[in-house]
């Protein structure tokens, strides 16, 4: 038996947050920067997604003798997480290395939806509070509109629009996005009103973001990224949760005055911020200006491939 590894893409949610769990639609985009795993005949230590992943795709294809060792160097920065879907990637690479090895075609639709399944489980036996729009951006590359719908998932291939400038920037400081959506869960027992109120607000604009982006609506995009923003740090502070911490305010205070629009990329409390221009000439004076905020900019290629054998 011949082994193949596979590598598949990191993620960056544009908009989407909190929303996706109540079955709003998602953008995300898969960004250049990717996990590799490849077979050891040694006893390498795996990630629990990873571990769960193997044996689902084993399962499914046949074994394949011995371990993994995961690559996710390119997703983190002096050994902390960017928040760029690390784990998601990881269980996708996984699977994919093993169908690859059983002689399946990774650029094969079918096969890759086969990858994304046996993923997606495997991630949500160790992450079950997540929506899976990672595990998706990861195993099918390019820009996505992802919909949860109880347990059904729809996945749409989507191309931003052509006057869009999108930067990510790090805040520096790592977040566990489980600790917050635990903590918007609270919310929603404590008091299912607000909880209620907010989460409308974010489907709603959710909804607009995703249409805005499909139809090449690339000043909507902005605007309706700016108020996405401000509708997670209202959930966050119903909940009393730091969504939008003191380093993402200045991410979008920043951008703001270039007249241009951040967002947290993902559940918030830091990680990764995501900004939007319509013009290039802000979104370099942006990138410039970050460092007197202690923000770094991430240098990434928007629309990567999904999972491939390497």
């Amino acid at each position: 038996m011949i082994r193949l590894g596979a590598s598949a893409p990191g993620k960056a949610l544009l908009c989407g947050e909190y929303a996706v769990l109540e079955g709003a639609p998602a953008i995300v985009a898969a960004v250049d920067r990717r996990v590799e795993a490849n077979w050891s005949d040694d006893e390498a230590p795996m990630p629990p997604e990873v571990l769960a992943t193997l044996e689902r795709a084993q399962r499914r294809c046949g074994s394949v003798p011995g371990s993994l060792r995961i690559d996710a160097s390119r997703l983190r920065r002096d050994r902390v997480k960017l928040g760029l879907g690390s784990s998601a990637a990881a269980a996708v690479a996984a699977a994919g290395a093993v169908f690859a090895t059983h002689g399946q075609d990774l650029s094969d639709p079918v096969v890759v939806r086969r990858v994304f399944e046996c993923a997606f489980d495997g991630h949500a036996a160790v992450a079950p509070q997540g929506s899976g729009v990672d595990v998706a951006a990861s195993a099918f590359g390019g820009f996505l509109r992802f919909v949860r719908d109880e347990r059904e998932i729809h996945t749409e291939p989507c191309s931003a629009p052509a006057e869009l400038e999108i930067h990510l920037v790090w805040t520096g400081h790592a977040a566990r996005t489980s600790d917050l959506v635990a903590r918007v869960r609270e919310l929603q027992g404590r008091d299912p009103r607000r909880f209620a109120a907010s989460m409308d607000r974010l489907k709603e604009l959710a909804s607009q973001f995703a249409n805005a982006f499909q139809h090449a609506d690339a000043e909507s995009v902005v605007e309706l990224a700016r108020a996405y923003s401000e509708a997670m740090a209202s959930l966050g502070q119903a909940a009393g949760a730091p969504i939008v911490e003191a380093r993402l305010q200045a991410a979008r205070a920043l951008a703001a005055r270039f007249s241009g629009s951040a967002k947290p990329c993902g559940a918030g409390g830091g990680d990764v911020a995501i900004a939007f221009f319509t013009d290039t000439d802000a979104a370099r004076a942006f990138e410039l200006a970050c460092g007197q905020e202690g923000l770094h900019p991430i240098e990434v290629c928007w629309g990567a491939r999904g999972v491939q054998a390497v």
